[in-house]
């Protein structure tokens, strides 16, 4: 399994608990998302407002104050549109989901040229097994201590989400698993250590909105098992568009119903049981 130098990122062990830390401000846009490159110690925010059929540029700001303030120094036409809100920012390369097809788009942030692209193998797309908020999120990448990663859900799975760990640099699949988890029926998910935390979608309409979302199941990489877990998700807002970690500062970088929003974590101590 490809990893990071452990010498940049620590494993702060099994989560425990999610708190709403910190809310930025309310976006002109449902959907999106946003994050910080966890290989660069810059304050630097990237930000994609997501709307179907019309997303190709991607923001960047200097600092938290000019996001919240709406002062981009930075704007980057994408090559393609793009499919969901599941893109992340990894040493210095944006990785997102082309539009209407199963493939990784790796862009250069320095020369602004695409550097790369890659067919996620079987992977369903465009609507096919989203999150279940919709919004074309079948292909959701995510980074943690262990590098870079993308969920989705294929047919051979039956719609189940799957977990493959790409090389960053030549965005070849290092391992993939299999869950027995129905991407449709998930919130969202993220992963921390090679961990898969699935979150469980609760809408107004259901019976048990009452208990609210909830991250209830989890898959380790690498023990090839998983487990149920049971621990509230805040969800404000109602309508969970994106959820991002960062293995640099252990923080969620969340976008729920216009919301731009940050979620501090607990941790415990990880066991070989699960």
């Amino acid at each position: 399994m490809l990893r990071v130098d452990p010498q940049v990122f620590l494993c702060p062990g099994l989560l425990r608990g999610v708190y709403q830390s910190e809310h930025l401000f309310e976006s002109d846009h449902q959907s999106g998302a946003w994050c910080k490159d966890p290989l660069q110690a810059s304050e630097k925010i990237y930000y994609m407002p997501w709307a179907p059929y019309r997303t190709d540029t991607l923001s960047e700001y200097p600092s938290k104050e000019d996001f919240v303030a709406g002062r981009p120094t930075t704007t980057y036409k994408l090559p393609h549109r793009v499919d969901g809100t599941g893109f992340v920012v990894y040493d210095g390369a944006l990785f997102f989901n082309k539009e209407r097809t199963r493939n990784i788009v790796k862009f250069d942030l320095r020369t602004r040229i695409k550097s790369g692209e890659a067919i996620i193998a079987s992977a369903n797309y465009h609507d096919t097994s989203p999150y279940r908020w919709g919004g074309k999120s079948d292909i959701d990448l995510a980074v943690d201590e262990n590098g870079l990663w993308v969920i989705y859900a294929t047919e051979q799975n039956n719609g189940r989400i799957v977990i493959s760990q790409l090389n960053p640099y030549t965005l070849r699949v290092e391992g993939t698993w299999d869950t027995a988890y129905d991407k449709r029926s998930a919130s969202n998910a993220f992963m921390i250590c090679g961990i898969l935390y699935v979150i469980r979608s609760v809408y107004e309409d259901d019976d048990s909105e009452a208990t609210g979302n909830k991250i209830d199941y989890i898959y380790n990489t690498e023990l090839g098992k998983d487990g149920y877990l049971d621990i509230m998700f805040p969800n404000a807002y109602q309508y969970i568009a994106a959820v991002d970690y960062n293995p640099r500062d252990n923080l969620l970088y969340v976008w729920n119903n216009y919301h731009v929003v940050k979620y501090s974590l607990d941790f415990g101590m990880l066991n070989n049981r699960l």
